[in-house]
């Protein structure tokens, strides 16, 4: 900026009183010069009133409430209504002279403004004005930017959002599926995990018939042993009762009825044997068949073990699942109170960047207003430099003209110089001539005035 001088105080140099007005009035500010001149308290408070709603966004009226609200708390209002309202003005208004860098603001800058002071504070809001401008494109654009990102993000967010919201659709509804299912299931289940329990009974009773077939079977064997060895005892015994029959008849009958007896006895015994053992092979049959119906069972009781491990297994992967979507619901809420703060920073920048984005249109507005009044001025400046332009050619015609003029007299006036020369010249010769003829007549009529008369 042209014509400035170094200030006295504060960050910026003082503007000059003409061009800050015409600055003034561009900023489209009613402000005449007389009110930088000579201001006055009301004039200067509307000054900065006009300023303090251009940069801070706060207006008289939000001035005047913050004063009426603190009145309320007085007994009488009234009286200190207008002091009131000059004392938070002043408050408010050392936002922006303390930006501006401007620490010695007081009450006296409002009721007792002087022109010097006037031009030092304007001065100051308006240099903070411009560089606040040249950087608030530098600080929009990362907003921009940080706003493209965030909207990005947002939209990244709300896919992974969806895909999260569908895969807990299809768990639950895969969940709802799979608990209808075991609903269904659950009777069946239960019968056939009492039906298992009875066959099991069954199975364990059967098998301690088994075993105790099994060792009726092994005191039969041995019966048939022992017989077998009786057998053959008597078998010696007729033998010997053979050899013997020669000798003792009598005894050999005596003995023969007793073999007899013993031999019906057991012939006796060996049909209740061979009954006993027709009992046992009907049995051990009937074990074999139960051992077949035992092995089914088990074969059932294994199928149903392994719908049992089945089941188990589903219910390990129902947890596992619960469990994936406890921590799925509880990243959504995650992902829901992020998305909250982010949708909450989108509108905080969205927020900012609209004021921000009102602020540059003002500025813009300020900016394309100076713009036009400094092409209208360069246009003026142009035809005043084309007008002066032509008067230039013209006064460069009339000084040529001029210029030969005075060559002609100059050349005529040296001529005239140098006839005065020889004229002066020829006339000091004369008078040299006359100075000595006047001398000599002087001496001559020195030398008769020596002379004494004759009378």
């Amino acid at each position: 900026m042209a014509h400035t001088l170094p200030a006295s105080s504060g960050t910026f140099p003082l503007l000059d009183v003409h061009e800050m007005h015409q600055t003034l009035v561009d900023f489209g500010c009613q402000i005449s010069l007389d009110d930088l001149l000579r201001p006055t308290p009301a004039r200067t408070q509307a000054i900065y009133e006009w300023w303090m709603d251009r940069i801070l966004g706060l207006g008289a009226e939000d001035v005047r409430r913050a004063a009426d609200q603190q009145l309320d708390q007085l007994d009488h209002p009234d009286i200190y209504r207008d002091a009131m309202y000059i004392g938070v003005f002043q408050i408010t208004f050392q936002q922006l002279t303390l930006s501006c860098g401007l620490n010695d603001f007081t009450l006296n800058d409002l009721t007792r403004p002087t022109s010097q002071r006037l031009v030092q504070v304007l001065s100051a809001i308006i240099n903070y004005f411009y560089f606040t401008e040249e950087q608030g494109q530098r600080v929009l654009r990362p907003l921009e930017e940080d706003f493209e990102k965030l909207l990005q993000e947002e939209g990244a967010l709300i896919e992974d959002n969806e895909v999260l919201r569908e895969k807990i659709a299809d768990e639950r509804a895969s969940r709802a599926a799979n608990a209808q299912i075991m609903q269904a299931e659950e009777p069946a289940e239960q019968a056939s995990i009492e039906a298992l329990n009875s066959k099991r009974t069954a199975a364990l009773q059967l098998n301690k018939t088994r075993e105790s077939v099994r060792a009726d079977m092994a005191a039969l064997v041995q019966r048939r042993r022992e017989i077998a060895q009786d057998v053959a005892r008597l078998e010696l015994g007729v033998a010997e009762l053979r050899s013997q029959v020669v000798s003792s008849p009598e005894k050999l009958r005596g003995r023969i009825d007793e073999m007899h007896e013993q031999l019906a006895r057991e012939t006796e015994m060996l049909k209740d044997t061979e009954a006993k053992e027709r009992q046992t092979t009907a049995k051990i049959n009937a074990l074999a068949q139960y051992s077949l119906e035992l092995h089914a069972c088990i074969r059932i009781l294994d199928d149903w073990q392994m719908d049992v491990d089945k089941l188990r297994e589903a219910e390990l992967r129902l947890g596992e699942h619960t469990d994936h979507l406890r921590a799925l619901e509880a990243e959504q809420v995650e992902l829901e109170n992020r998305i909250q703060l982010l949708e909450r920073r989108i509108a905080n920048g969205r927020d900012e960047l609209v004021r921000m984005r009102d602020k540059m249109e003002r500025k813009k507005d300020s900016a394309r207003q100076r713009k036009k009044a400094l092409e209208d001025a360069h246009r003026d400046n142009l035809r005043r430099k084309e007008a002066l332009d032509m008067e230039a050619a013209e006064k460069n015609a009339q000084a040529t003209e001029v210029e030969s003029e005075i060559r002609s007299m100059h050349l005529s006036l040296q001529a005239e110089l140098e006839r005065g020369e020889k004229a002066y010249k020829r006339i000091k010769d004369q008078v040299t001539l006359y100075s000595i003829r006047l001398n000599k007549a002087l001496d001559s009529i020195n030398e008769l005035s020596s002379l004494a008369p004759e009378i």
